[in-house]
């Protein structure tokens, strides 16, 4: 039985349905048919179909068979077919291109993560060197040979008898140079930490001091109680601290100090604001403790015991591996990149420490906290300082202990990148991908000029294209960081030399859930962008299909929308009314009215 009469192509409206794949992530196409087109049959005299006569009778009342008729599957027309086809054409390569930049990025990463880095041997040995036989010391192990290998100074505010001067004792057994200790009071002299005056220069009338032995040419020093220093003691303190020099009497007589690092120790903090600038020469910070009832019963073990004798009398020597690997480090750090969304996350950090905590935050320990994020990014032989690295600032900018915990917190609630950038984009994308389709529709799907499409019109889809690829640009940027940083979170537990595994294990606990959630919102989003400028791309798809497939790839469907093919759309009036109505039917006048 054939058609009798027009019978126009069967209206189809399309949804986009995002298809989770754990493999790739990918999102796939379906397009779904929203109602059915109501079939006419007749076997009689076809001429009752002639629309120019006027003679139109009414059809036989054939409503039970066209119900019956009704549940079965529709034939879909070729138009639909190849929508459907460019629509899933389109899709398929956005996927391909975002998951083989994906496949790219990280097997980038794990050529970093898997290096065999001999820097990185050498500094976890240092670390188990310095914390053997110390009880609960693990962070404060790692925090000297970070400050050894930054050449910066390390603070640790505790009651006596917590390890903090055998710490210092450790680290320069570990560094083979001269070791410099010595506790202030309020009566202590210049004397005692820079050495005597030279008596034989003072008949030259020469103000020289004897420094052998003394602060300025110690490679490691332990300074206990250190806020205890008068003045007569602290400018000279912080030049030394600072500068790593020594004013050794009148005129030039400045000495180069082989200083390397200072660990200083007090029971509590500075009352004083004169001391303030000494505070700040310390870059790195903690607190240490007592040992806890379990780490005591650790402690009084004889094989803990035992352990300090074997140090003592240990011949390895690694000064020359630390050497070798501070020189590499160095060299290294100028080519160390720092993104603008670190210098933001340590904006807002500060602004945190100011305006929450009350805390004033120099520039120069900011200057002095990024340079080490450098140096720990540089020594995981990786070429730029990640979010991870950042996590490091909860060991410099607090200024009492009990303001630690609250700096932490705000750190890990804040490592993992917001989705600003992803809100954005999607209500921009929305605005150009209905100014696109406003476009496609004026030009009939020609984004060439082939087709005979005004200069103006191109050059306006050409427009929207560019500012479609800026988004996809900022996209891809976003989707890669978050990337690496899932990436480094799995791998914190068990490579990064300055986190503990006990605070790697409980970052990733809170940081990973968010920065996957993260991942797969950008990801949609960038899939979006994608398609978008693929649609828009001469070669891609057909011109006569461009429209749809672009009206599909915005969710047309979601408010129900009708997709017209090209002959419906050139149909008469009379002709639509006998097959639209109601909505469909304004829907068609408003679609028909776009492209005239």
């Amino acid at each position: 039985m054939g058609y009798v009469g027009r019978l126009s192509p069967r209206r189809y409206s399309f949804a986009l349905r995002a298809m989770s794949n754990s493999d790739s992530d990918r999102t796939n196409v379906r397009l779904y048919k929203r109602d059915k087109r109501r079939r006419f049959e007749d076997d009689d005299d076809d001429d009752i179909w002639s629309y120019e006569g006027g003679y139109e009778p009414e059809p036989a009342d054939t409503t039970d068979d066209r119900e019956s008729k009704d549940d079965d599957p529709v034939e879909v027309d070729a138009y639909v077919l190849r929508v459907e086809d460019s629509v899933e054409k389109v899709q398929h390569l956005a996927s391909t291109e975002i998951e083989e930049q994906r496949q790219v990025l990280k097997e980038e990463i794990s050529a970093e993560l898997k290096q065999k880095s001999s820097t990185r041997q050498i500094l976890a040995e240092s670390v188990s060197f310095v914390g053997t036989g110390l009880v609960e010391r693990d962070v404060e192990s790692r925090l000297v040979i970070l400050a050894l290998i930054s050449q910066e100074h390390v603070l640790f505010i505790g009651p006596p008898g917590t390890s903090k001067s055998q710490l210092g004792r450790r680290l320069s057994q570990l560094c083979g140079g001269p070791f410099f200790q010595r506790l202030f009071t309020k009566f202590t002299t210049p004397d005692e930490i820079f050495g005597p005056l030279s008596l034989r220069a003072l008949e030259n009338d020469q103000y020289v001091r004897c420094i052998e032995g003394f602060l300025p040419t110690a490679t490691v020093a332990f300074l206990d109680e250190i806020f205890k220093a008068n003045s007569a003691i602290l400018n000279t303190l912080l030049t030394i601290l600072n500068e790593r020099q020594f004013d050794n009497g009148a005129g030039s007589r400045r000495v180069e100090c082989p200083l390397k690092c200072v660990i200083g120790a007090s029971n509590e903090l500075p009352e004083s604001d004169e001391l303030d600038a000494l505070l700040d020469r310390f870059l790195l910070r903690a607190q240490v403790s007592p040992v806890s009832d379990e780490g005591l019963l650790e402690i009084l073990s004889s094989s803990q015991l035992s352990k300090e004798d074997e140090l003592v009398n240990s011949e390895r020597n690694y000064s020359d591996g630390l050497d070798a690997v501070f020189r590499n480090v160095s060299e290294s750090l100028p080519s160390i990149a720092m993104s603008q969304n670190i210098g933001i996350l340590i904006k807002d950090i500060r602004n945190f420490v100011t305006e929450t905590l009350g805390q004033y935050v120099s520039d120069r320990r900011l200057v002095k906290a990024a340079r080490l994020l450098r140096v720990s990014a540089a020594t995981h032989g990786r070429k730029q300082v990640d979010l991870i690295d950042v996590l490091l600032l909860q060991h410099m900018l607090w200024i009492y202990p009990q303001q630690k915990d609250a700096l932490r917190e705000f750190i890990i609630d804040n490592l993992t990148p917001n989705n600003d950038i992803v809100d954005q984009s999607k209500f921009l994308l929305q605005g150009l991908a209905t100014e696109a389709l406003t476009m496609v529709k004026k030009t009939m799907g020609d984004v060439t000029g082939e087709s005979g499409a005004r200069e103006d019109d191109l050059e306006t889809i050409k427009s929207i294209a560019t500012e479609v690829g800026e988004i996809k640009r900022l996209l891809e940027q976003h989707n890669n960081d978050l990337e690496r940083h899932i990436t480094l979170l799995n791998d914190l537990e068990y490579n990064n030399i300055w986190i503990t595994p006990d605070e790697a294990q409980s970052v990733k606990q809170n940081c990973l859930p968010l920065a996957v959630e993260a991942s797969t919102t950008v990801s949609e989003v960038l899939d979006s962008a994608t398609t978008l400028i693929l649609a828009l791309t001469p070669g891609v798809i057909d011109n006569d299909l461009r429209s749809s497939v672009i009206e599909v790839l915005m969710g047309g469907s979601e408010d129900n929308s009708t997709i017209f093919s090209e002959d419906e759309l050139q149909m008469s009036l009379k002709e639509a009314k006998r097959i639209f109505k109601g909505d469909e039917l304004k829907e068609w006048k408003k679609a028909r009215k776009s492209i005239t």
